[in-house]
């Protein structure tokens, strides 16, 4: 399909669709959704890349206490469902061992983005963006893991929570990495 075809069936200039094209003005989600719309197609078809998809059929499992253990100062993770390759997520049972930012050092940070169900205890989020958040059991939270973050454990048992980190496919080994979260 051509500027020109495309143009015609939403009723953006060709011009404004040549720039946007060529990356020199910024696609703003009312524009997206109306290419979308016009095009009869899902929204995420136009904001991400084409990828192969994943064979039909994938599922992975983890028996109580049988994942991969990885003791860290800051924490022991559990990895879970860790058997398939080529996926976006990555799982950890997680259980906090810090209970201050002293001992915590320094804020975590890498790429993709997080999220966190509290399955027992409380903790505390911090990050260089917002103030710091108490999550306590049954709480969870999704944020964008570039942000320097940092967990701390605040009830009297070590709280124990669910992670799950987007993985960029240039960084696969990422739920090998000890350092993770």
């Amino acid at each position: 399909m051509t500027l020109s075809d495309l143009s015609g069936i939403t009723g953006i200039s060709t011009a404004t669709l040549s720039k946007i094209e060529n990356g020199k003005i910024s696609l703003s989600f009312s524009t997206v959704q109306k290419i979308a719309e016009d095009l009869s197609l899902p929204i995420a078809s136009l904001i991400g890349p084409v990828e192969q998809s994943a064979p039909g059929g994938r599922r992975a499992i983890t028996r109580a206490g049988h994942g991969h253990l990885v003791q860290h100062p800051r924490w022991d993770l559990e990895t879970l469902c860790d058997d398939l390759i080529q996926k976006r997520n990555v799982f950890w049972k997680v259980t906090l061992k810090c209970r201050s930012l002293q001992e915590y050092g320094e804020f975590s940070t890498h790429p993709g983005e997080e999220f966190l169900f509290v399955l027992e205890g409380a903790m505390d989020l911090y990050s260089d963006i917002y103030r710091p958040v108490r999550l306590e059991t049954g709480d969870s939270i999704y944020f964008d893991s570039r942000t320097p973050h940092a967990y701390i454990a605040v009830s009297e048992i070590p709280p124990i929570i669910l992670m799950c980190n987007t993985v960029e496919q240039s960084f696969q080994g990422f739920e090998k990495h000890n350092g993770s979260g």
